[in-house]
């Protein structure tokens, strides 16, 4: 089974428990073949309980609809503060983030993403709305503001 067709039904698998998939890597950690799944609770935080459900859910799923994968071990996560955003619905999952963009001719931009539609979305910088084409972003990533976050969860 290809990455795609599996995304697809994580995806769809996913949404009867209001979350949306973020990304799928598998990977190799200390010999052992890892399956990693970055959610989003569509509906409050993405806690633990939610992704241990979430792993729950897709354990089984996963035996039946990619049982080539081999001996792997299955970790399902949120997709975290600081992430890089590669793909259109990276974004989409991302709106109000801060993020920093590095674009094709090294252009450096920070702002926070007010829209994601395809392949276009929208910073906002300083005030000013910026539209990007995800093919002129090199690089994409949100950034978490440590002393904001507590500036505003004071009131």
């Amino acid at each position: 089974m290809d990455v795609l067709a599996l995304e697809e039904i994580l995806e769809k698998t996913l949404e009867g428990i209001d979350c949306a998939l973020y990304d799928v890597a598998f990977l190799k950690e200390n010999q052992t073949d890892i399956l990693r799944i970055s959610i989003k609770a569509l509906n409050g935080p993405t806690s633990l309980d939610v992704c241990q459900e979430a792993s729950l859910l897709l354990s089984p799923l996963l035996d039946v609809h990619a049982p080539n994968l081999g001996p792997y071990t299955l970790e399902v996560s949120s997709m975290g503060l600081e992430r890089t955003l590669s793909k259109p619905r990276h974004f989409a999952l991302s709106l109000g983030a801060l993020l920093e963009c590095k674009l094709v001719d090294n252009t450096r931009l920070k702002g926070v993403l007010e829209s994601a539609q395809g392949q276009e979305i929208v910073l906002n910088i300083e005030g000013v709305l910026t539209p990007l084409s995800l093919d002129k972003i090199k690089k994409a990533k949100t950034i978490f503001e440590f002393e904001k976050a507590k500036r505003q969860n004071r009131g």
